[in-house]
């Protein structure tokens, strides 16, 4: 699974993710401004009905992707605040090694592809990881039903 030192491989991913995230927002802020230039060319139909539900469709969209855009960047300011050290238990910034795949824990960004190997991205509230938490290399948890053996915690 590491082909690079854990540091090496945290700093990596961090800076991958925060690139996807940057990306996402970006995405985002490109909506923001189309939605307002609908939202200015929208023209006062004469039975106003019209007018009225493509306003609020436009609004409501509005509301949505600033609500995407807040939760994006408080994960944005999340994840450059979690420690990329070596650690030797499952806690935030543990990249770990499960017979399900490699786990890093920090943001729930989800799956992350990155140098040949596949990373999902969590946070320490996700379900898994409570499970694990505390944990270390070669301990073992029941989980919804399976044994969940820890391989690696770096």
């Amino acid at each position: 699974m590491y082909k690079e030192a854990p540091l090496d491989i945290k700093t990596q991913l961090r800076n991958h993710a925060l690139a996807q995230l940057t990306d996402t927002l970006n995405d985002i802020l490109k909506q923001l401004g189309e939605l307002r230039e609908a939202s200015d060319g929208e023209e006062k139909n004469p039975a106003g009905d019209k007018y009225e539900s493509g306003r609020e469709s436009i609004h409501q969209s509005q509301t949505l992707l600033d609500k995407q855009y807040a939760s994006l960047t408080q994960m944005q300011r999340q994840l450059k605040e979690v420690p990329v050290q070596p650690v030797a238990t499952v806690q935030d910034g543990a990249l770990l090694k499960l017979p399900i795949g490699n786990i890093w824990v920090s943001v729930p960004v989800g799956k992350v592809e990155f140098g040949g190997d596949v990373y999902q991205l969590v946070s320490k509230d996700s379900p898994l990881v409570e499970a694990l938490w505390g944990m270390k290399a070669g301990d073992s948890v029941d989980f919804r039903g399976r044994k969940v053996t820890l391989q690696e915690v770096k």
